[in-house]
């Protein structure tokens, strides 16, 4: 994953713009906006202490492997706030094609979001997602009932 720069930002309001959203365009960008920053602050300091203290180096004393951090979870993020934007703009869920189909706009969108950080396998990364967020989801009992008084 690359860091986000100066220059990420500004393409990331032309890609916003270039998607021409129904409505909620301002919110939409102001969230894929916060969502790089928050990748941004964790590639800058990814490790904290429990106590909210920076630690003093890297891996607390033991040495850690060599080779690139693993980053799903920061994936998840701005896959959640792709997801979120696009039920803001359209207000359905988005749906993700499958692999050597056409894209569907929605993969269209992401795959500009993912290529200003230098994420590839977009169609992997979107169906992982989609089943872990399925998983989660299935913890949940929903009653939509009326609430008694």
């Amino acid at each position: 994953m690359k860091f986000p720069t100066a220059q990420t930002y500004t393409q990331l309001s032309k890609a916003v713009a270039g998607a021409r959203f129904p409505q909620n365009t301002a919110k939409i960008e102001t969230i894929l906006s916060a969502a790089f920053q928050q990748i941004e602050e964790n590639l800058k300091r990814p490790y904290f202490l429990h106590k909210g203290s920076r630690p003093t180096r890297d891996g607390f004393g033991i040495d850690l492997p060599k080779g690139q951090r693993d980053e799903t979870m920061l994936r998840n993020l701005l896959i959640a706030e792709l997801f979120r934007s696009w039920h803001l703009a359209f207000e359905e869920v988005p749906a993700i094609n499958n692999k050597d189909y056409p894209a569907t706009k929605f993969v269209a969108f992401a795959e500009q979001i993912f290529y200003l950080l230098g994420i590839g396998k977009i169609e992997d990364h979107l169906e992982e997602f989609q089943s872990f967020r399925t998983k989660s989801l299935a913890y949940f009992d929903v009653n939509e009932g009326e609430v008694k008084k």
